[in-house]
């Protein structure tokens, strides 16, 4: 800032310069003088560069002044719609004689290729081949076809018939082509040691090298018509844009026409050069009456703010014992003799572990978990296996909640060191029934809406007890089965639960009585609100995601 007053220049931010200024001067009426003073050095600034616009602006409309006398100020001015038509022309023209142009490169750079020319010596050679038709065709026009309109017929009707002939021999060609691939079997041998060129007649091979050099004589020839038709056309559009180009009245028309654009662009630098000194003291005045402000604004004592500091410092301290949950997970296990038909107790009640010991590894963060038995007395006659929750986690960072993880995991290994599926009876409604109960007891009601329930049931699913033996009950159907558990109030209310169950063995069963017993549990938990997300025989238990 200092530097800046004392050389003079002009500042960039004038609302920054107001602003420094009356900090440093804490003085408005000085503030006030020193900008008026950089305004003024400014202005001076500013009235340069507007004389030279002006300038500018005067000469260009002197010379737009006298190509608009030219063009318009005569008996027969111009017609600007026949200038944009030829404009236009002028262009759909470039464009055929660029194509003509890579035409005419491709054919000279491929006959210097297949005479044997290097890349670097084929380039050049063919580019220079390419630029002979356009001098020429140039001179030729200029000095000789521009001053004659049958001349110019003449040429172009030349092209033409060269170009058609050429097109029809190579027409020609890939008919024989095609007659000579579908008339003529291959002359290769599919089996080793037989040579089917030996055994065709003289007159036959004769034939078929005589029919094959006609047909590249056809190609060749045609090629050259056509390459010969392009280079003629090339010339002639050349000769013929460079007339169309420098044409007297489109030539005064399109720099009338970019002059025109210049003198817009520079009345509008003027004005914006004008306004530019008003702006400048209004963002002046801005910075000034900010940092006045600045200056007299109230700050609070600092014993208050220290006060402050105190409080949050104390509060930050205590640490946050609460934690809210955003899920609930359930796990039920069967431990009855049910599952042990066909002999396979061990080895199914192992995989149901396996399978929880799984689900506990991969708990959600902010969860809240309970593992029970399903027994013969599922809802007061037993405990839970293991209680628990997982920490919040956040982002990558992971380490409470794999932690958290591996102690449920490794506490219920421990705990069900000890179990056997040996229980005579299998109440699965009387573990639902105490799942909702333990998710109830755990959540607030204002809060039992937005926290998840999942239930996940490892069980054969044939309930066992005194009012709803499954197995006897398979022959009335699911439907009436339903009706029965509503009756006897076996229903279990899970509203917007989630049940996931797995290892419903069928051993020991029908087709048709699983399907019964399937069927009955889909019906159940729609009966109870719940959502029956999955019901397999796999013992592996899969989370959504993974």
């Amino acid at each position: 800032m200092k530097n800046a007053l004392a050389t003079g220049h002009r500042p960039a931010d004038f609302e920054e310069f107001g602003y420094r200024t009356m900090l440093e001067c804490n003085d408005v009426e000085r503030a006030t003088k020193i900008c008026g003073l950089h305004l003024c050095a400014y202005e001076v600034e500013l009235r340069h560069e507007l004389q030279r616009r002006n300038s500018e602006i005067a000469q260009v409309k002197h010379q737009a002044g006298a190509l608009h006398g030219s063009l318009y100020d005569r008996p027969e001015p111009v017609n600007d719609p026949q200038m944009l038509s030829h404009r236009v022309k002028a262009r759909i023209l470039l464009c055929f004689a660029a194509l003509a142009g890579v035409a005419c490169l491709v054919g000279n750079m491929t006959t210097f290729y297949l005479l044997g020319f290097g890349s670097p010596l084929t380039i050049i050679s063919g580019a220079g081949l390419t630029a002979l038709p356009l001098v020429v065709g140039h001179l030729a026009y200029e000095w000789i076809i521009s001053a004659s309109r049958w001349l110019q017929v003449t040429v172009v009707v030349v092209a033409v018939a060269l170009a058609g002939c050429g097109i029809l021999m190579i027409g020609q060609a890939r008919s024989d082509m095609v007659d000579r691939a579908v008339a003529n079997p291959s002359a290769d041998s599919y089996v080793d040691g037989l040579d089917t060129v030996k055994d065709q007649p003289p007159l036959k091979q004769k034939q078929d090298e005589t029919s094959e050099r006609g047909i590249h004589r056809s190609l060749g020839e045609g090629m050259f018509l056509v390459m010969l038709a392009v280079d003629l056309a090339l010339a002639f559009l050349v000769g013929f844009l460079v007339r169309m180009y420098t044409d007297d009245d489109f030539t005064a028309w399109k720099k009338l026409k970019r002059l025109a654009e210049l003198v817009i662009a520079l009345e509008e630098r003027v004005s914006e050069l004008m306004a530019l000194p008003e702006v400048a003291k209004k963002r002046c005045l801005a910075g000034i009456l900010r940092a006045e402000n600045a200056r007299t604004k109230r700050h609070p004592p600092y014993h208050r703010a220290l006060t402050m500091l105190l409080i949050v410092a104390f509060c930050s301290t205590i640490p946050c014992r609460a934690q809210t949950v955003d899920r609930y997970e359930g796990i039920l296990i069967d431990t009855s003799a049910s599952i042990s038909r066909s002999g396979r107790t061990n080895g199914l009640f192992h995989q149901y572990l396996i399978g929880t010991k799984k689900l506990l590894l991969t708990e959600p963060s902010n969860s809240r978990i309970w593992v029970s038995a399903i027994s013969i007395d599922s809802f007061g006659g037993t405990r839970e296996i293991l209680t628990g929750r997982t920490p919040k986690s956040s982002g990558v960072f992971t380490d409470d909640l794999n932690r958290g993880r591996r102690q449920l995991a490794s506490a219920f290994e421990l705990k069900s060191s000890r179990m056997a599926a040996v229980v005579s009876g299998t109440d699965i409604f009387g573990g639902l029934w105490r799942m909702k109960v333990l998710f109830d007891s755990g959540s607030s009601p204002s809060s039992a809406r937005s926290v998840s329930k999942t239930i996940w049931i490892f069980s054969d699913m044939i309930n066992e007890t005194k009012d709803f033996p499954v197995p006897k009950l398979l022959e009335i159907g699911p439907e009436r089965m339903l009706e029965r558990a509503k009756a006897s109030g076996l229903v279990v209310p899970l509203p917007r639960y989630e049940i996931r169950i797995y290892g419903a063995s069928t051993a020991g069963l029908t087709p048709r009585s699983w399907a019964t017993i399937r069927r009955f549990w889909e019906m159940y938990f729609e009966a109870a609100g719940a959502t029956l997300m999955s019901y397999s025989t796999e013992c592996d238990a899969q989370r959504a995601g993974e």
